[in-house]
């Protein structure tokens, strides 16, 4: 059996301390570990555990659950309205439109759920009792548990390292709520300029340059028989198809 393991062990030390430990130092025992869901469970498995804890009054022993997401800013084309909630057109008839900033979240991890937790069996048996969870990442059904005598007892996951949860960034909120701009294509793509203004005779170009620090695309098109370039807004470039 692991050395991490014992639910005995941890259940003893409650016995004899007959106190639950603080905050500050369940954070100094708990480590990170892994568990899997079914696809499409994450946030499930992830909101369900919590009203467990709470309900439970477990927070003693669950430091943080948490689904690793990248914080994407990406800039879209939205029709403006009138104040009498129309679609504005300009003097051509068509429609006019602003560009608007959207935040949005994408799963680093899909199918995986992140807890920093003290490992006991009664607090593995918790998590595995999620409806959608499927197990700790590192164990399976030769390892998982393992007969004491007359007693099963689940076995311990390994934890996350020190170095893997810093590369994880799964205690840095400044990394967590980072969002960048997404460049939908990179240098030498075939794009199209959907824009109101064309500096080429012909919409389709070949990105040359991105200037992510401005969100703005040089583009290499025809002009009079020759290639020369230009700079356009990242927000009025889309992938040719």
């Amino acid at each position: 059996m692991s050395n991490d393991q014992t639910a005995t062990g941890l259940s003893q030390d409650s016995d004899v301390n007959n106190t639950a430990p603080s905050k500050s130092e369940a954070a100094k025992r708990a480590k990170w570990y892994i568990v899997h869901t079914y696809s499409g469970y994450e946030n499930k498995v992830l909101i369900t555990l919590k009203q467990k804890v709470e309900n439970m009054g477990l927070q003693d022993q669950f430091c943080d659950i948490t689904i690793p997401v990248e914080r994407v800013r990406d800039v879209v084309k939205r029709k403006v309205k009138d104040k009498n909630g129309d679609f504005k057109k300009d003097e051509n008839g068509d429609y006019i439109e602003e560009d608007v900033e959207k935040i949005t979240e994408y799963k680093i991890f899909p199918s995986y759920v992140f807890i920093k937790m003290i490992m006991s069996d009664d607090n593995q048996n918790v998590v595995r009792s999620v409806r959608g969870c499927t197990g700790f990442v590192g164990l399976n059904s030769m390892n998982a548990t393992e007969k004491i005598g007359d007693t099963i007892v689940h076995n311990a996951p390994p934890a996350l390292t020190d170095e893997e949860v810093k590369e994880l960034g799964l205690e840095s909120e400044t990394e967590e709520d980072k969002a960048e701009f997404r460049f939908r294509f990179k240098v030498g793509d075939v794009v199209r300029i959907t824009g109101q203004y064309c500096p080429f005779e012909d919409p389709v170009c070949t990105v040359e340059a991105i200037d992510e620090e401005n969100n703005t695309v040089t583009v290499i098109g025809n002009m009079f028989g020759r290639r020369i370039p230009a700079e356009v807004p990242a927000t009025d470039v889309e992938m040719a198809e």
